[in-house]
């Protein structure tokens, strides 16, 4: 199949969809939290059972008042997708604890890092880079960590060239990059960028990994999110990682998966094209 050609770095201006909340049919009024999610904002964050409500909720307005993205109206970032790798996250949290270091991009409230944290992963060993600096401070408000997170967080936008700030700072550090949830944001050159910048970060050896989530679809083709925005099955996100493999010269193992993690049959996804799916990935260095 030939590969698509190359769109802009478009993205999707959420704030064209929104005025108020009740305009959103992402946004719910109320949240409903999964055990992982009470577990560690009970045990990691000390809040006592009976305000956890109450606290995720006024997060949550205020960070839907920074930016209504879909993943904050519909509490999202409390459903640690990370985690339910289940054969993924194992590996992960071995290789971390190890001393492996990994960056998160994009990565919202900071939420998958304070689970890895509370699994046992040294807070040293991660990063998190989040274009919107109030999530970073929501997210130190929401886990109450602010003095003892030893995780580094910094602002910094994914598509700004490799020779500013904090990507040059972060060049060829890690083991593991992790892109949950962005690539669907831009369109398809934005999305090799995206990649290109996780290459990037990782250390320059075979072995290091890309892994991620994004809005996925069920047909064999690409299908638009919004716009110029595609959403890709196994196969056409293999088509866009072999461009990259010769845009970067380097080459990559790729498992892809589309599954009905995210689609219109979840409750927190019924206002969505009904193509779409959730694709999962993970990309290993070969050369």
């Amino acid at each position: 199949m030939a590969s698509p050609k190359p769109l802009s770095n478009q993205v999707i201006n959420w704030t064209g969809f929104v005025h108020k909340p009740g305009d959103a049919p992402w946004f719910h009024p109320k949240p409903n939290l999964p055990w992982p999610a009470r577990q560690l904002l009970e045990e990691y964050s000390g809040i006592h059972p009976q305000n956890i409500h109450d606290q995720v909720l006024n997060i949550r307005n205020r960070a839907w008042d920074a930016f209504p993205f879909p993943c904050i109206g519909s509490f999202e970032f409390l459903d640690f997708q990370l985690s339910q790798r289940n054969l993924l996250y194992p590996r992960l949290l071995q290789r971390l604890q190890a001393g492996g270091k990994f960056l998160d991009i994009g990565c919202c409230l900071g939420h998958d890092i304070r689970k890895l944290v509370f699994d046992g992963v040294p807070g040293e060993n991660l990063t998190g880079v989040e274009l919107r600096k109030e999530f970073i401070e929501l997210g130190y408000e929401l886990f109450r960590d602010r003095d003892r997170l030893e995780a580094k967080m910094y602002q910094g936008d994914v598509q700004l060239g490799n020779s500013e700030q904090p990507w040059k700072e972060l060049g060829g550090q890690f083991d593991v990059v992790n892109l949950g949830m962005i690539l669907h944001s831009f369109a398809r050159e934005g999305q090799i960028v995206c990649i290109e910048k996780a290459i990037g970060s990782l250390k320059n050896q075979v072995g290091t990994s890309i892994i991620g989530t994004a809005c996925g679809a069920a047909e064999g083709e690409e299908c638009f999110w919004h716009g110029n925005i595609p959403s890709h099955n196994t196969e056409t996100f293999r088509a866009l990682v072999k461009d990259l493999e010769e845009r970067t010269g380097t080459k990559w193992e790729v498992d892809a998966k589309v599954d009905s993690s995210i689609s219109l049959w979840n409750p927190k996804h019924t206002w969505l094209d009904p193509r779409v799916r959730g694709l999962a990935f993970e990309m290993t260095r070969l050369e």
